[in-house]
């Protein structure tokens, strides 16, 4: 919501949202970590369910005044019915008049073909690895979600390096090099690794690779 606002104030107001929703997630990443639960079995959903969990009681986000919204719809006046809209993971809000807003989607990640327990074939990392481009990465640069936000990968199998690779080999294959995935440091010391996208049409991507394997 920018009202009046100029776009200085604006800007530094989402920025300091945004390092407040990625200190948010990241701590919430460390106490998911920390169980040591979370493995290739687990569904995409159950994993943002216990980081959700975890989000929720973390005291700064008390003392921020942010509210965090799972599988958040994205209504917009396009003629759209609206259980055809588009969802999104996390929708964080700030409690404040203007309730400014950040979202992240996840996706599950795996670096090469993997069983799952109580499937007779492999899960398929290349489907995984194109599903994250074509279902996050695009749908931040189509405008279909909001791009005050981010991505989110949960790492199940695999090193997030060598992910990072197929990752961008898909998008080289694609005719997409200057969108590449490029380490980049957040100053956010429990993330894992952090890399930033940037595309054609001026959008900038944050992707927080949370590594949930036993390496």
């Amino acid at each position: 919501m920018s009202g009046n606002f100029k776009s200085e104030y604006i800007n530094s107001t989402l920025q300091i949202l945004e390092r407040r929703c990625l200190t948010l997630l990241s701590e919430g990443y460390c106490v998911t970590k920390s169980k040591g639960n979370i493995s290739i079995d687990w569904e995409e959903e159950d994993i943002s369910k216990e980081l959700l969990l975890s989000l929720n009681t973390n005291r700064k986000r008390l003392e921020w005044q942010i509210d965090i919204i799972p599988e958040y719809r994205i209504y917009k006046n396009n003629g759209i019915a609206a259980k055809c809209a588009s969802r999104i993971d996390f929708r964080f809000s700030d409690w404040t008049r203007n309730q400014w807003e950040y979202f992240a989607e996840a996706k599950n990640l795996i670096e090469v073909d993997s069983f799952k327990v109580g499937r007779e074939t492999k899960v398929s990392a290349i489907k995984l690895h194109k599903r994250y481009i074509e279902t996050g990465i695009d749908n931040y640069v189509s405008d279909k979600y909001p791009s005050n936000g981010c991505l989110i990968g949960y790492i199940l199998q695999g090193k997030i390096d060598n992910i990072i690779s197929c990752l961008n080999d898909c998008l080289c294959n694609a005719n997409r090099v200057s969108e590449i995935l490029r380490q980049q440091c957040l100053g956010i010391d429990v993330v894992d690794s952090c890399y930033v996208s940037i595309h054609d049409n001026n959008h900038r991507i944050k992707h927080l690779m949370l590594n949930y394997t036993s390496n």
